[in-house]
């Protein structure tokens, strides 16, 4: 491990316990000076890894590294400055993984101004071209606030899953959100004049198409996302309470409560722009798009009633984390899990709900878990690796110890 331009090529693992064809697998993870992470180095056996210590100590940053080298992305920040070690110009994140029956490498190297990375020692043309390769979910006490944070907050989780499923979606995306830059720039500079108006409408057939391919995928993952979530919400709570919701389109005007129910592609289209055209006098006045995916939002019921609204804090915490399982179960690829990073989500949940989300997390594929003390799990994650983490140190804990 070493410099920003760091190219090396995968290292020959010792002593590593067989890992099942059937199972993605982090092998190795090196870090350096990556949040308050000087130096790790950490090598996976099969299994689940606990990681535990105190508040502050680098448990979230470990996860964090893995998530990044899989997104691009912190849930934390958009800032490269704020990743990086305090004193420090960059930082550097590799990880050796296993899918498909290969091994495989992950690098970025970044600095304040810029990130690059790498796949098997080959530069990646851009950062979205790192989403398929190494699959994770990331259970954070953020995501809790699924349903308190706004559809805004729900829009971003939404995508980071869809992305990961549908690495194309990333580019989509991007030009959805540049057309949109531009028509609000027109919007801004117009007015209600003739010529004004036609500026605006210059940009309405490419912000309808590229937008009816951002409902249409969101749309459909969301629906499908939701019918697993329903399923994971029953078992972890064992309650009769029926899970249910809609995803709600501003710019078709409609809401699609299955994914069978989401229209054509052609159909979305020719809906949106005719909203477009339909808002043009609004979106002067407010000077800007009043419409389309940017606005959508995901409505969750339970029996019927708005989830945002009446959902307790139990009910809540139970949703989010079933999506998130939900999400695990999407990202199924050839009978290959995604990894999960669960990062201290269970402290306030009782014992028996606790105990059925985390048979539910290390039964299927590898999962990395941080708790702040030792038995913080109930003991119901057995057979698993240990590791101390302190003050931005990570050790391995003896099996006897």
């Amino acid at each position: 491990m070493g410099s920003f331009g760091w190219t090396g090529r995968p290292l020959c693992l010792q002593n590593m316990r067989c890992v099942s064809n059937k199972r993605m697998h982090l092998l190795r993870l090196e870090i350096e000076n990556f949040r308050n992470i000087k130096k790790a180095s950490l090598e996976f056996p099969p299994g689940a890894q606990l990681l535990i210590g105190g508040n502050a100590q680098g448990k979230t940053s470990l996860l964090e590294a893995v998530y990044f080298l899989a997104t691009a992305t912190s849930h934390r920040t958009r800032s490269n400055r704020e990743l990086i070690r305090w004193g420090s110009p960059s930082a550097f994140l590799r990880a050796e993984y296993r899918k498909a029956g290969r091994d495989w490498s992950l690098t970025a190297g970044f600095s304040e101004k810029e990130r690059r990375f790498r796949l098997d020692g080959e530069a990646l043309a851009r950062s979205s071209d790192l989403y398929g390769n190494l699959r994770v979910v990331f259970f954070a006490p953020e995501d809790l606030e699924f349903l308190a944070g706004g559809p805004t907050f729900r829009r971003r989780m939404l995508d980071l899953s869809l992305c990961q499923r549908f690495p194309h979606m990333v580019r989509v995306l991007l030009d959805y959100r540049k057309a949109l830059k531009q028509r609000n720039s027109a919007l801004r500079g117009g007015d209600s004049s003739v010529s004004g108006k036609a500026l605006v409408r210059a940009w309405d057939r490419e912000l309808a198409r590229l937008g009816a391919l951002v409902i249409h995928s969101r749309a459909s993952h969301a629906l499908e996302l939701l019918d697993q979530t329903a399923g994971h919400y029953h078992d972890l709570t064992l309650s009769a309470e029926v899970l249910s919701g809609e995803y709600r389109s501003s710019g078709t005007r409609a809401a699609w409560s299955t994914s069978q129910g989401v229209p054509l592609l052609a159909e979305i289209e020719a809906a949106f722009l005719e909203t477009l055209v339909a808002n043009l006098d609004r979106d002067l006045a407010y000077r800007l798009t009043t419409c389309g995916p940017h606005r959508d939002d995901l409505v969750l019921r339970i029996d019927g009633r708005t989830a945002e609204k009446y959902a307790s804090q139990g009910q809540r915490r139970s949703i989010a984390l079933s999506l998130k399982l939900a999400e695990r179960d999407l990202l199924l690829e050839r009978d290959e899990p995604p990894i999960l990073l669960v990062d201290d989500v269970t402290h306030e949940m009782d014992i028996a709900r606790c105990t059925r989300f985390l048979e539910k997390v290390s039964s299927a594929g590898q999962a990395l878990l941080t708790f702040t003390e030792e038995e913080a799990h109930r003991g119901v994650v057995r057979e698993a690796t240990r590791w101390r983490v302190s003050e931005g140190e990570v050790r391995l804990i003896p099996s006897d110890e």
